[in-house]
């Protein structure tokens, strides 16, 4: 791992932490002088950060704090971020250039996460800053069940609409509930644009069928903010001024080959309120270097939490791996895996009667991917119940999969 040109933004953010108890304790008192001595920096875990929740870690006055949030809280304590103005003034114009292209002539429908959440807020700012008008229809509220989701869309003559990917099917299925068609009925719409869970190649292209529009890709986490977002081209790209990225082994003690999976540990490369010093964010990703048309350099894969990989004879199965194989299923909205012996178990919800697994392709999924895939579908709403409008749709975090719990 080489960064030459980064290593003075570094040492400037390492100063600035120092500011913080914390950091004071855990970071080199001198200024680094080679990226040798980086490794010698201590990885930060979630645990500590939520240790030292909500004021241990910050390096601003407080004077100067304008914002907060936490993470949600669903894995244990919550998180604590704090952001000044010069934070979201960075965030907000970074985001804005996102490869949608947000103009005044957009309506955007926002269903992310609002209460103490970064994306909803931050996706209505980047929008805003390009003179586009935000729909605040919060996921976690009541008010906003998808029937009235797609009634907004319809009547508010919605131009781009923002959730994760999940959500944007399922509120495709809601609008097919009534009889409406998402590609012929929501004619004003010209994009998605999602965040929140990894969206592999097959997951877009999943969406984009469903809606006939193209879906612009965000990454990023309440401890950070935004780190990449796509390009016109839909492409995945870090924002390299912004974050130091480096991918360790699955032990997190060295870094990847280039082009390989690993484990992403981010530095925050700015002054922020709340920075982040080798902070192990439990997401497996793979980085390519090759020019987009773009002119950007760098690509990012995000493929899904370490957490969420399933192994099988040694080998991991993550979000982008399971995607592809359920991509090749006659239904593939809505789906479960989990690990099973010698192989991989798909519970699939069936999208239409008729739709049957060929033994053949279970056969060729099998040897495609080196471990026995077995699939059952099931009926409609055995993984999301559609009797309850309010409650479906209504999630926490998305869950594709089913580990065994472990017996003390």
């Amino acid at each position: 791992m080489v960064f030459p040109d980064r290593l003075a933004a570094v040492n400037q953010v390492l100063a600035h932490a120092r500011s913080s108890e914390f950091y004071r304790q855990r970071l080199p008192e001198a200024p680094l002088r080679s990226w040798e001595e980086w490794g010698s920096v201590p990885l930060m875990t979630k645990r500590e950060l939520r240790e030292q929740s909500p004021r241990g870690v910050v390096c601003a006055p407080e004077r100067e704090l304008l914002q907060y949030h936490e993470s949600s809280a669903t894995t244990g304590a919550p998180v604590s971020v704090w952001y000044t103005g010069r934070d979201l003034a960075e965030i907000r114009e970074r985001f804005s250039r996102w490869g949608v292209g947000f103009t005044g002539e957009d309506r955007v429908l926002i269903r992310f996460p609002y209460a103490l959440s970064t994306i909803g807020p931050f996706v209505q700012m980047a929008a805003q800053q390009r003179g586009a008008c935000a729909i605040a229809a919060d996921s976690r509220t009541t008010i906003t069940p998808l029937p009235r989701v797609v009634e907004l869309m319809r009547k508010l003559d919605v131009t781009v609409l923002a959730t994760i990917s999940l959500s944007a099917v399922m509120i495709a299925e809601a609008a097919e509930m009534t009889g409406l068609d998402p590609r012929r009925d929501f004619p004003r719409l010209r994009a998605i644009c999602c965040a929140g869970e990894p969206l592999s190649p097959h997951r877009r292209a999943l969406v984009e069928r469903i809606w006939g529009v193209p879906v612009y890709d965000n990454f990023g986490m309440t401890e950070t903010g935004p780190q990449a977002m796509d390009c016109r081209e839909r492409r995945l790209h870090p924002w390299q001024d912004c974050f130091l990225m480096e991918l360790l082994d699955e032990r997190l003690e060295r870094s990847v080959a280039p082009g390989e999976t690993g484990q992403l540990v981010v530095t925050s490369l700015t002054r922020r309120a709340t920075p982040v010093i080798r902070y192990v964010t439990g997401d497996r990703a793979r980085r390519l270097d090759e020019r987009c048309a773009c002119g950007e350099r760098a690509t990012l894969e995000i493929r899904g939490r370490a957490d969420d990989t399933l192994w099988v004879r040694g080998r991991p199965f993550d979000l982008w791996d399971l995607d592809a194989i359920v991509s090749r299923l006659p239904s593939r909205r809505f789906w479960r895996a989990s690990p099973a012996e010698d192989g991989l178990r798909f519970l699939v919800e069936r999208e239409r009667e008729e739709d049957r697994i060929a033994p053949d392709l279970l056969d060729a999924l099998s040897r495609a991917h080196g471990a026995r895939v077995q699939v059952e579908l099931v009926s409609k709403g055995t993984l999301y119940d559609r009797s309850e409008p309010v409650s479906f749709g209504m999630l926490g975090k998305p869950v594709y999969v089913d580990k065994p719990v472990a017996r003390a």
